[in-house]
């Protein structure tokens, strides 16, 4: 996957790649940074950690608005899924066992290694999606979180510094 560019919130390469590759790139997006928002509070990381059952992430993440999120990967993508919860839930889990391997099954060590990335993954983050909204966090789709270069990337450091364990 591309970065997208902090001033057009896109890729630029949208035009070259299939619809399906694109369905792909916003589900994945869409799943990393919700974990991200999600494992913000102790109680859910620890949630996500413990359930070993493929839950429905969707719904426990975006409270019944799911829907029209998908409707906005369809439209950045052209791509018309059979079922977008399902593929978001297949892809969410994924990212729960991946990060429950790097933290060894520890919430607050999977919490930390998942607010130290961040800044990566809002940077590939398609702004049209407008997934913050749906998080109830609208600087998620901020295009600052997609700068880099050296001040940038010190103040998003500076960011995670003082950032709380349990916002």
């Amino acid at each position: 996957m591309k970065t997208m560019d902090p001033n057009t919130q896109r890729a630029g390469d949208e035009a070259a790649q299939s619809s399906r590759t694109l369905y792909h790139r916003g589900i994945i997006a869409t799943a990393l940074a919700s974990m991200l928002e999600y494992s913000r509070k102790d109680q859910h990381i620890k949630k996500l950690l413990s359930d070993n059952t493929t839950g429905d992430y969707a719904r426990l993440i975006f409270h019944g608005q799911f829907g029209q999120l998908a409707q906005n990967i369809t439209a950045y993508s052209g791509y018309i899924p059979e079922n977008p919860g399902e593929d978001f839930n297949f892809v969410f889990k994924q990212l729960i066992d991946i990060v429950d391997s790097r933290a060894s099954g520890d919430a607050m060590t999977a919490k930390d290694y998942l607010s130290n990335q961040r800044s990566i993954i809002l940077a590939y983050l398609p702004g049209e999606l407008q997934t913050g909204k749906y998080l109830n966090n609208t600087t998620i789709d901020d295009n600052t979180h997609k700068m880099h270069g050296p001040f940038s990337d010190f103040t998003h450091w500076m960011e995670q510094l003082f950032s709380t364990s349990d916002q």
